[in-house]
């Protein structure tokens, strides 16, 4: 799939003119119209900084995923050095971490720890 059809469509969805991304990219509008009407490609680095303005990935602009945004993923220290620890498993053990943390967020909705 061309970029420029995926770029079209998010900058319809979010309400952005060519003219406009143009203007917040320094790019020339020109060049922007040619993406959009499939008689350019942008180059590896213009992907990006397209991508990160409409606020999806490189992926979806090149067809590669149906995902068009993903949701800001701000993972705590705590959290970072869980899923570095899961990933250092093998498969036996994440199971068996998984099904603890399944069990775990279970019990606490039924019964919560009590309050200090």
């Amino acid at each position: 799939m061309h970029p420029g059809i995926r770029i079209q469509k998010l900058l319809m969805k979010k309400g952005i003119t060519q003219r406009r991304m143009a203007a917040d990219l320094n790019m020339n509008p020109n060049t922007v119209n040619g993406y959009i009407r499939q008689r350019r490609l942008p180059d590896c680095t213009t992907l990006l900084r397209i991508a990160e303005y409409l606020g999806t990935s490189v992926d979806y602009l090149l067809g590669n995923t149906v995902v068009s945004a993903y949701p800001e993923l701000a993972v705590s220290e705590e959290e970072g050095s869980l899923l570095s620890n899961y990933r250092g498993l093998d498969e036996e053990r994440r199971r068996i971490l998984l099904e603890m943390s399944a069990f775990l967020h279970t019990r606490s909705r039924v019964f919560p720890l009590p309050e200090e």
